[in-house]
């Protein structure tokens, strides 16, 4: 009996140590996607803050082929949806919010991007805080109503997501991303009048 026993779990470790070995590549290959996700985000957002509309698409359209790549692991191996890959997602929305209202282009929604709610909101927040390095960069040129737009814009995003008023452990993060905004719309308000002073 004891022989049978033994048999059977030699059985079942060598079949599940194959299918770990699969969860493993497919863990690694996430985090390398992942890295890649978050590298073609960020290229997006920096050219879209130097109006740069083609190359940020361009960027943008690579960032959506990495998500379809993660998503196509993800499907297979649900529980990885987390850390790095739950952080390139939200890269992904704050891009897709950024290339939006930078350049009108239609706004991609998590239904369509295939990503979680909660990542696609806390993009939003962060989006949010990008948002201020474009009023910096039209205020420089001196362009002070387009840099009055983008805080309208930051402003009414911002009144938008303090409603969400959900346990932290519903959409992780965002209540600090929330207080944070705050002091960056201050900020940024406060720069625009100072703007307006050295104006006139």
């Amino acid at each position: 009996m004891s022989n049978e026993i033994l048999e059977e779990i030699k059985r079942y470790l060598g079949s599940v140590n194959n299918s770990l070995l699969e969860r493993f590549d497919s863990r690694e290959k996430l985090l390398l996607l992942a890295r890649e996700l978050i590298r073609y985000c960020g290229e997006t957002i920096s050219l879209s803050h130097r109006g740069k509309k083609e190359e940020a698409l361009k960027k943008y359209h690579q960032a959506i082929e990495k998500a379809n790549e993660i998503r196509s692991i993800i499907k297979n191996f649900p529980e990885m949806l987390y850390g790095d890959v739950g952080t390139a997602f939200q890269e992904l929305a704050e891009a897709t919010v950024i290339i939006s209202m930078y350049f009108s282009e239609k706004l991609k929604l998590p239904n369509e991007l295939g990503i979680p709610d909660i990542y696609y909101i806390t993009g939003i927040a962060d989006a949010i805080g990008e948002m201020r390095r474009r009023v910096l960069e039209l205020l420089k040129r001196s362009s002070i109503d387009e840099a009055e737009k983008i805080y309208n814009i930051m402003e009414e995003l911002y009144e938008l997501l303090w409603g969400f008023e959900y346990p932290k452990s519903l959409v992780p993060g965002l209540r600090q991303k929330i207080d944070a905004l705050r002091k960056i719309l201050e900020e940024t308000n406060h720069d625009i009048f100072l703007a307006k002073i050295g104006k006139s």
